[in-house]
């Protein structure tokens, strides 16, 4: 395992991939838009990826934080928790485009549905984001308080 751990890396992408994709989409649904709702169809499979991604690493970052307090590990499981039911309700966002696309019911008002449950999506994880920062900012996850020696 590496001394600096990829989560702090990686968590900044699926969160800038979700709210990408809710605004295109919003944005192509206001325009009728076959191009901008396209990208925000691409743009969710992006962050269906770096989503999964992130909830890996976040595993192993978790192991390189023990043996920890019990107030840390509180927070760290209720961060875990939320990032796991917001990438699982991230795919199932996927599942539900890509049924809507092959019934030919995205362009029908369940696209303004779908549209309110990728806002969804981005509030969840904005607060995976936050309780993540709480993690760093109030609990000092991660971060080694020793500075070295000068040489």
């Amino acid at each position: 395992m590496s001394e600096v751990p990829f989560h702090p890396q990686l968590v900044h992408f699926p969160i800038a991939f979700i709210v990408l994709s809710f605004i295109f989409d919003f944005i192509g649904a206001l325009r009728n838009s076959k191009k901008w709702i396209q990208f925000g169809g691409i743009i969710l499979l992006i962050a269906i990826i770096s989503a999964f991604a992130a909830l890996q690493s976040g595993e192993s970052s978790e192991e390189m934080l023990k043996p920890m307090t019990e107030s840390l590990h509180e927070a760290v499981e209720e961060h875990e928790e939320l990032a796991s039911s917001t990438f699982f309700f991230i795919l199932l966002l996927g599942i539900i485009r890509g049924w809507l696309h092959l019934k030919g019911l995205f362009n029908s008002w369940l696209r303004w549905g779908y549209i309110v449950l990728t806002g969804t999506a981005v509030i969840m994880i904005l607060r995976v984001g936050y309780l993540g920062g709480k993690l760093v900012y109030l609990h000092g996850a991660g971060v080694n308080r020793t500075l070295p020696e000068s040489k």
